[in-house]
């Protein structure tokens, strides 16, 4: 029976991972009560009670060997590798490495190249039978509003990208690992506090003032989009379909929806039942010629003070959330470098079997993100 070793497995992308897999664990468990045979263990640097999630979720951590240690302890990575004599592990997902905005070139170079090849060099030593790595969609060298296939050129744009860019090579190169590689566009779903939920935070200040939802760039640029679900059940899927084969091979996640600005932005104030005002083209032809940090910095005071002032109007004084807004956020440079990607392929290879299950950004799914951060009590209810 399968075998699972997952980093990162309580963070943003682990959580939803978790929540998949221990579902089919669930279902096989029940059909063939084979509990005992399944594998899977989960690493990460954080407590789960720790990581802001609802309980239902929570509850699933105690149904599996869950280790918390430092990531950067190369003693700690070989001791989660460790399995009982004669065996080694079916599928390795690495969903550790860094993906938050704004971090310095220093922690991007620990805990995204050095963590990421620590593990693959263990991954290869312990002849796993397949890594799954999750890097980033903002890598491609600006073609104009197209969208990039996975073999477009690179041309990272921050020191994030670059340091994922540069793992990707890297373990590709190293001898006897099986690895896929995943590229997600803007990823969305329960759980994200850095890609959507500022923009959904800036509309709900717009409707409390009574006023329409102020919208940069222009409506057409893209700006794709996928569901973390999604993003879960692509490692799940081509882990399996990988499992054992030669080489390396990278895919783009990104929703059919083919996600715009306008999209978007309408999604996001349909939420609260109001409406985008796109500005006009005078006032981007001006935003255009600011520096990035000067408008991400403008944007932020703007934010900030009324979204704390909002918290503390309804009693939230320990909210994770923030409409902080980083520079390195694609949708600062959404004017320069749209965010184009093409995901069909990896849906396009019938053996892998996936498909999208959120075909594009809705309001529903938007809601869900807030219903469960009000539920925990870090978004007020209005």
């Amino acid at each position: 029976m399968p075998s699972y070793l997952i980093f990162g497995c309580a963070n943003f992308y682990g959580r939803a991972l978790i929540q998949q897999l221990c579902s089919e664990r669930d279902r096989a468990v029940n059909a063939a009560d084979d509990k005992q045979n399944w594998t899977i263990r989960g690493v990460d640097k954080v407590l789960p009670q720790l990581a802001s999630f609802p309980q239902n979720v929570l509850a699933l951590y105690d149904t599996f060997d869950y280790r918390m240690g430092n990531l950067r302890n190369h003693e700690f990575l070989q001791q989660v590798f460790s399995l009982d004599q004669g065996k080694t592990w079916d599928y390795v997902i690495n969903f550790a490495a860094e993906h938050k905005f704004g971090q310095s070139t220093q922690v991007y170079e620990h805990d995204v190249y050095r963590l990421s090849m620590a593990i693959g060099k263990l991954a290869a030593q312990n002849n796993v039978g397949v890594l799954v790595q999750l890097s980033i969609a903002h890598v491609f060298k600006p073609k104009g509003n197209s969208r990039h296939a996975e073999d477009d050129k690179l041309e990272p744009p921050n020191d994030l990208c670059l340091a994922h860019v540069k793992a990707e090579k890297e373990l590709s190169s190293i001898a006897g690992l099986p690895l896929v590689v995943l590229r997600p566009a803007l990823c969305y779903g329960p759980g994200d506090r850095q890609n959507v939920v500022p923009m959904l935070i800036a509309a709900l200040l717009s409707k409390v003032d009574g006023e329409k939802m102020p919208v940069l760039w222009d409506k057409d640029l893209r700006v794709n989009t996928v569901h973390v679900d999604d993003v879960a059940s692509a490692a799940l899927k081509t882990a399996r379909w990988f499992c054992k084969k030669p080489g390396s091979v990278v895919f783009n996640l990104a929703d059919p929806g083919d996600t715009t600005n306008a999209k978007l932005a309408q999604s996001v104030a349909a939420v609260f039942g109001s409406e985008p005002n796109f500005h006009s083209s005078a006032v981007n032809f001006i935003v255009k010629r600011l520096k990035t940090a000067e408008l991400t910095e403008e944007v932020n005071e703007s934010l900030l003070g009324p979204w704390m002032d909002l918290l503390a109007a309804h009693g939230i004084s320990n909210s994770t959330l923030s409409p902080y807004l980083d520079q390195e956020h694609p949708y600062c440079r959404l004017d320069s470098h749209p965010l184009g990607v093409d995901g069909s392929k990896i849906a396009r290879i019938s053996e892998i079997g996936f498909s999208y299950t959120h075909c594009q950004v809705t309001v529903e799914a938007l809601k869900a993100i807030i219903d469960e951060f009000q539920e925990l009590g870090q978004w007020p209810r209005i």
